[in-house]
């Protein structure tokens, strides 16, 4: 095969144009069925801010659509998805939490009920190296809203961290630890009425 062709059949491959030269192969497949059995998981978060700053907390998740972030400081600062809402609680204001849609958020694709990182334009890259597995995403249906990249350690796959791109260039990491997969989570802890009422 001449240097054309190899060139040619290397960008027929998926990803191909995302993963850097020598770069080990990524098992999309073994990942999506990793998200698909992820119904639920608690544990512990440092998040990076834009500004450099980080904070950190105990998150609960539980899908369909359902996250809590509870923030170490400010005390009481917290944000909840509750499966079509997000409600950020600043314990500065006294006002009802700002809302935000959850569609409007990358991190609804984590949170999907069934995730197929198969559909078309959902995934723009995926590389690995020694350490893990990045996964790039958009929502097909509005790429404009921003991009999410999924970090997973491998053996066993485990989600380590994600980092998300807001469309005006913003990025929030958060990186997870004692992460406990398969608990059982009250679902009053995403209810984002109940949580303002105990918040006033």
């Amino acid at each position: 095969m001449n240097r054309r062709s190899l060139l040619a059949a290397l960008a027929a491959l998926p990803f191909a144009a995302a993963m850097p030269a020598m770069a080990a192969p990524v098992n999309v497949s073994a990942i999506n069925d990793y998200l698909l059995g992820l119904r639920s998981a608690q544990g512990r978060f440092k998040q990076t801010n834009p500004n450099g700053s980080t904070q950190t907390g105990r998150f609960f998740l539980a899908k369909p659509g359902r996250i809590r972030f509870e923030y170490d400081t400010p005390k009481g600062a917290m944000v909840i998805a509750d499966g079509e809402w997000v409600g950020v609680f600043d314990p500065k204001s006294n006002r009802n939490p700002t809302r935000y849609p959850l569609s409007k958020t990358p991190l609804s694709l984590l949170l999907r009920d069934r995730i197929s990182l198969a559909e078309p334009g959902l995934v723009l890259g995926a590389t690995r190296d020694a350490a893990e597995t990045d996964i790039t995403v958009v929502d097909p249906r509005a790429p404009a809203e921003g991009r999410m990249v999924m970090s997973f350690g491998d053996n066993p796959i485990v989600l380590n961290q994600w980092e998300i791109t807001t469309k005006t260039g913003q990025r929030t990491r958060v990186a997870l630890t004692d992460f406990q997969p398969g608990v059982a989570i009250n679902s009053s802890l995403f209810n984002i009425e109940l949580a303002a009422t105990n918040y006033r």
